[in-house]
């Protein structure tokens, strides 16, 4: 229940955007403008990216700061990394790897440390392909890896034999596949999701035959997260916080359901059939996920094996061994954890301080997983279980250069309603608290997301520069427990918000800068953030960029992949509420006085790139100082290593040419 104070605050902020959205008229007269074709004149719509990409490239290229800034991060972004590895039965290991390249690759090697072999073709690059994920059968004889074309979200499958022979499996532009699930008694047969973002289905491909069999589809989002003996652990999913656990049947082409709803993040078969699931089923709504088994026979029986009391941010059932392996989220940072289905830890070599993901294992016991931390480049390392060393799979260079002064502090500032705000803050070596500082606040996409202090090769630059840097993890955001992911649905979004805002005071009330030296990034969800406050606050703000952001939440409800439409509605609320139009930074346009760097992506499934379109246009027609440009080869970000440069240096730049004047 909502304290009195709490409801007069929501009450007068209510009353106040009320206010600012009955002058929205000029928006709305501005809209009647673009609507007609934002979405679906492509001449005009390839006639205004044109004009306005050709106007920031001037802008930007022109700018002092341009070339040393290219160069800079051109090196540091040269620097290569090693991810997502896996096993197999025979002990080969897998990776992916940039290594000199626009794009990662898929490899492997032998051994720890081995000669790697390039699976995947160079010419993907060329062709704006890029690796999403990758499966390796359990017996090493093949790997699915799955891809998708400039960013579209199209996921297509690849065959890769252990000989290095490759072939498309199931590619289009219209369908996406995801999966394999293994059917490790037939290896003929796999299983993956079909979707047209309309509809869901799952199908039975056969390797042979090169025939996909729909099985299996109802209305909504469902899934299946492994198979085993002709049944699929299916989650449906009605938001992000609300599941609900059944069976398919693959024999008899049903599901039953076994669980009421509650929040499921994986479900795999142990070996006598019963479920080891992470939910929130045995939790309070203070208290984390829990690993838990259910039998199918018995619905809603939950028995906690495991409750880390902390955030799990992966991991899975080793079946043949009855181990639970996990990575626990402390603060942001790593830990390996191990139990057996009695609840018994397993010991587990540590790791230095830093974050680790990837985590997965074969029938031997051997167990992988990637590592990175502020100053160690992401690279990835193997194990074997029963003992404590562990073998570093391949070695990333960074060319001599030092990464050791780049140092992040986890810090707590208040928010308006005196809730503690976890953020991280990096502070170059001789930054002193006089308010003098230029300095850059970074807000995270989902809502649902969480910043963490990874190896980010660009904070040596920000640091190079004297830019203190800040990542906060407002309400809303991961790893503090489901209530606090919770807590900025609905109306308790204007309270994350606030939390949003409360970084800017931070750095203002501490010393370390002022409202002429404050930038504020943020993409997806963060550039909705950022639009939000350059509109609300726009006294405290010396310059924005919003990369791939919302403007308005009812349009990229309605235009975005479908999928995302039950997440957003529980997020914001329902299409054409009130509320929804509360929320939406492009009605307070007006505010704005800040100069705002605005980007969208040609084939961004997410946020549909006609609301960052229309957000700039109207900022355009309102006298706004705004730029806008859209990448047409990519989707909800970059695709390669150039246009990562690309956007990072146009960031930088756009930042110092307005704050380091």
């Amino acid at each position: 229940m909502l304290s009195r104070v709490t409801m007069v605050f929501l009450l007068l902020f209510v009353l106040v955007c009320g206010a600012f959205a009955q002058d929205a008229g000029k928006v709305e007269e501005i809209l009647k403008e673009i609507d007609p074709w934002v979405l679906t004149d492509t001449a005009k719509i390839m006639a205004f990216i044109d004009s306005t990409n050709a106007v920031t490239t001037e802008m930007i290229e022109s700018s002092e700061f341009w070339e040393p800034t290219v160069r800079d991060l051109s090196f540091l972004l040269g620097i290569d990394l090693i991810t997502s590895p896996q096993v197999d039965n025979t002990g080969r290991l897998y990776f992916s790897m940039r290594l000199t390249g626009e794009q990662s690759a898929l490899f492997y090697s032998d051994s720890p440390g081995g000669w790697p072999v390039q699976l995947t073709p160079n010419n993907w690059s060329e062709e704006g392909i890029t690796i999403s994920d990758y499966a390796v059968h359990p017996s090493g004889d093949f790997v699915i890896v799955d891809t998708y074309v400039h960013g579209d979200e199209w996921h297509d499958l690849w065959y890769f034999a252990r000989n290095g022979e490759f072939r498309p499996l199931l590619v289009s532009r219209t369908l996406s596949y995801y999966g394999p699930y293994w059917d490790e008694d037939n290896p003929d047969h796999f299983y993956v999701v079909t979707y047209d973002r309309k509809v869901f289905q799952i199908a039975d491909y056969n390797l042979k035959t090169g025939v996909l069999d729909t099985l299996y589809t109802e209305p909504g989002i469902f899934y299946p997260t492994d198979y085993y003996k002709g049944k699929m652990p299916i989650i449906r999913s009605y938001s992000g916080f609300e599941q609900q656990l059944g069976i398919y049947d693959v024999a008899a082409n049903t599901i039953t359901n076994i669980s009421d709803t509650a929040m499921f993040e994986s479900a795999t078969f142990t070996m006598d059939g019963k479920i080891v699931t992470r939910t929130s089923a045995m939790s309070n709504e203070d208290e984390f996920l829990k690993f838990c088994l259910i039998d199918p026979a018995r619905p809603n029986e939950f028995k906690v094996i495991y409750d880390p009391e902390t955030e799990v941010e992966g991991g899975g059932l080793d079946r043949k061994k009855n181990l639970i392996f996990a990575t626990l989220n402390t603060d942001g940072y790593s830990s390996l954890a191990c139990v057996d289905l009695d609840g018994k830890e397993i010991a587990m070599p540590k790791t230095d301080i830093g974050i680790i993901s990837g985590l997965s294992s074969n029938d031997s016991g051997d167990v992988v997983f990637d590592f990175s931390a502020p100053t160690v480049p992401p690279t990835a390392y193997m194990f074997k279980m029963g003992e404590n060393k562990l073998h570093q799979i391949g070695h990333v260079s960074t060319f001599g250069f030092d990464f050791s002064h780049v140092k992040v502090d986890l810090i707590k500032y208040k928010s308006e309603d005196g809730t503690d705000i976890p953020a991280f803050i990096y502070i170059p070596e001789n930054a002193k608290q006089d308010g003098s500082n230029p300095a850059i606040i970074d807000y995270h996409g989902g809502p649902a997301g969480q910043s963490r202090p990874y190896f980010q090769r660009n904070m040596a630059f920000a640091l190079s520069k004297g830019f203190i840097f800040m990542r906060p993890n407002v309400r809303g955001s991961t790893g503090y427990g489901p209530a606090y992911e919770l807590a900025d649905n609905m109306e308790g979004r204007f309270a994350a918000l606030k939390d949003a805002e409360g970084a800017i005071d931070y750095l203002i009330n501490e010393g370390w800068s002022n409202s002429d030296k404050i930038a504020i990034w943020g993409a997806s969800y963060g550039g909705y953030t950022v639009n939000w406050l350059g509109t609300q606050c726009p006294e405290k703000i010396a310059v924005i960029v919003s990369e791939v952001g919302v403007a308005e939440p009812d349009h990229t409800t309605t235009y975005s992949h479908p999928a995302f439409m039950p997440y957003w509605e529980k997020e914001y609320g329902p299409i054409g509420g009130e509320l929804n139009r509360k929320l939406a930074p492009l009605f307070y346009a007006e505010n704005l006085t800040a100069p705002i760097l605005v980007t969208g992506g040609f084939n961004d499934p997410r946020v549909p790139p006609s609301d960052p379109r229309r957000f700039a246009y109207v900022l355009n027609k309102l006298g706004k100082k705004v730029w806008y440009y859209e990448e047409i080869e990519a989707g909800h970000g970059a695709s390669t290593k150039a246009q990562i440069i690309h956007d990072l240096a146009t960031n930088y730049v756009f930042t110092m040419m307005h704050i380091m004047k």
